[in-house]
């Protein structure tokens, strides 16, 4: 004879990680978000109550749903892709370039120790800095010179210097192949595409599942971190979810028998 009225499952528990793929819209390659803590989608439901007073008082007798959105959650990302960076920015792909320019000038008015001051284009080369009294300033010596980010720093006037210096530099090409991203800060409401999550399974508990959301629109969520050295630099991103007209709003679906 049986000691329970049925059988208890014990064998469905799930521990299961998730890898994010995401295809920008208006392309047709994915995109790999890379390492998160978690992903989460969270459905939004709005009813209607329906009431009778048929009985005598009020009395429920049936909810009408009348909103169904939802939106998804990629909590502690923490690979820094070209696609992080646009979802905070909120911001379309875009890269710097310029054109192979020699013989450039910049003038330093009234020069002294401490004064930093930034070139003009990117990443310039055969960095001069000289003066009417014809002092010559010697780099790391006299002043240092950051390429990536064109900043010159005066440290020590050379001995007679007069009392502005000018200088003269040139410009390398640089193309979109050199993948300088250059994003326009808060000029779009959100990165849109189609969000693919696939489940991964290794300690044995339950079955890989994936879910595929068709029209995702991901914005930042809270503060951005621009730098910590406190902790590892993560992102929460929040993505809106649109229903299609051919697909609604995505699928969820086995990759092995449940």
């Amino acid at each position: 004879m049986a000691q329970l009225p049925i059988r208890p499952i014990t064998n469905k528990t799930r521990l299961m990680g998730a890898v994010a793929l995401f295809m920008p819209e208006g392309t047709s390659k994915y995109i790999k978000v890379g390492a998160c803590e978690s992903i989460e989608v969270t459905p939004n439901i709005t009813q209607v109550p329906v009431y009778t007073s048929e009985f005598g008082d009020k009395r429920q007798i049936a909810n009408v749903t009348t909103e169904k959105t939802g939106t998804v959650s990629i909590n502690g990302a923490s690979q820094w892709t070209e696609f992080l960076y646009q979802v905070q920015a909120m911001a379309n792909p875009k890269y710097r370039t310029q054109a192979a320019a020699t013989g450039k000038t910049f003038e330093i008015k009234k020069v002294a120790v401490g004064d930093v001051i930034e070139l003009p284009g990117i990443r310039a080369t055969n960095v001069e800095i000289t003066d009417s009294a014809s002092s010559v300033y010697v780099e790391d010596e006299h002043y240092t010179y950051h390429a990536k980010t064109g900043l010159i720093e005066i440290i020590k006037l050379p001995e007679g210097a007069a009392t502005d210096a000018t200088g003269t530099y040139d410009e390398p090409a640089v193309t979109e192949a050199d993948k300088l991203l250059d994003l326009a800060f808060m000029e779009t409401s959100g990165v849109r595409g189609k969000l693919r999550v696939v489940g991964v399974i290794s300690t044995g508990y339950g079955k890989e599942t994936e879910m595929i959301l068709n029209d995702v629109e991901f914005t930042p969520s809270g503060a951005i971190s621009i730098g910590d050295v406190n902790n590892p630099n993560v992102a929460t991103i929040t993505g809106s979810m649109y229903s299609t007209s051919a697909a609604g709003y995505g699928t969820l679906r086995a990759l092995e028998t449940l």
